[in-house]
């Protein structure tokens, strides 16, 4: 199988590959090819030129071979008439190609893959050159042999059909193409149209979270007031009057629980679920304050931490640093009143 043979059948059967080709023709690079093409054609006709300049001194030194000459050259004609009809072809397939630029802009991203297929298009244009030395070196042996000639003719003419066939082929290719770039339109469409649905959905879920948040925000002040309420109750209870509330002492220093009376102070924070890290980190918290403005802790310091939920072994921690647990408006354990 040649390897434009090949290069057909992937581009039927590889998807992959298919879409490679269409960004290569979507490149600018692929002009400059293009142009480097038209010029080794115009080598080519120039060859041809010398060719038959070349077949001209044939017909003069075999004089007695006129008549067959001139048939080869109503060949040559025919050939010739061949190539400007072909010239008409490639000149629709490059206007066709700067349409067809338009449409696959967006597909430049495969370049680098294009560019390793337009090497290997580069080895084919090289190998076309080392078969044109080739013909003309078939040509040379034309003069010495007539029949030869036109065994070459021949295959010239059987190739042209071939080459009609080739471009015939890559109309069709170039209809699939067209096909494929509008299927991909299409795609890009849909993909936006979800990617809009995506963001309604986005609004929609940063709505429900700043929802919840302010629901949070509500239910925390709602655990300090209750936490606040629960304190004053049990203090009462004992004869001690101090009206606790939430509390900002500086900009280091922040209780939801605090309040004195000269000779109690009371002081904690008010939390939805407890353990006993959180005992370690509020008991840390009230000795950091303590020390850094004791002028705020007059009297007995009750260090009080009030919570909806404590997990086990809290009321262990509690009981270490000397903390009066309240969990859910019960009493855990005993304030170290004076």
């Amino acid at each position: 199988m040649s390897l434009r043979d090949e290069l057909l059948r992937l581009l039927k059967e590889d998807e992959e590959f298919r879409l490679a080709v269409v960004g290569l023709l979507g490149i600018t690079d692929v002009q400059a090819t293009l142009k480097r093409l038209m010029d080794v054609v115009t080598k080519l006709a120039d060859n041809q030129a010398t060719m038959l300049t070349t077949l001209n001194s044939v017909l003069t030194a075999l004089g007695g071979l006129v008549d067959t000459m001139q048939k080869l050259l109503q060949e040559v004609k025919v050939l010739r008439e061949d190539q400007a009809k072909l010239w008409q072809e490639v000149k629709a397939l490059r206007e066709n190609q700067e349409r067809l630029w338009q449409e696959v802009k967006s597909l430049r991203e495969d370049q680098v893959k294009l560019w390793q297929e337009m090497g290997k298009l580069w080895q084919e244009v090289k190998a076309l050159r080392e078969n044109q030395e080739k013909l003309w070196e078939e040509v040379k042996s034309l003069r010495e042999n007539q029949e030869k000639l036109w065994q070459e003719v021949k295959a010239l003419r059987e190739n042209q059909g071939k080459l009609w066939e080739e471009v015939k082929a890559l109309r069709e290719n170039q209809e699939k193409l067209w096909q494929e770039v509008k299927s991909l339109r299409e795609n890009q469409e849909k993909l936006w149209q979800e990617v809009g649905g995506i963001w309604k959905e986005i609004k929609v879920i940063k709505r429900d979270l700043r929802d919840v948040k302010s629901t949070l925000e509500k239910y925390s002040i709602t655990t300090e007031e209750e936490a606040n309420d629960t304190v004053q109750y049990y203090l009462r209870q004992r004869g001690v009057v101090v009206e606790t509330k939430p509390t900002f002492l500086n900009s280091g220093y922040e209780f939801d629980i605090y309040g004195t009376n000269g000779a109690v102070t009371i002081v904690g924070e008010a939390k939805v679920r407890a353990g006993p890290r959180t005992v370690e980190r509020v008991n840390g918290k009230i000795e950091e304050a303590i020390k850094a403005m004791p002028n705020k802790f007059p009297g007995k310091i009750i260090k009080v931490l009030y919570c909806l939920r404590a997990s086990p072994n809290t009321l262990e921690a509690a009981n270490k640093y000397g903390i009066w647990l309240l969990e859910s408006g019960r009493e855990r354990n005993t304030p170290p009143l004076p």
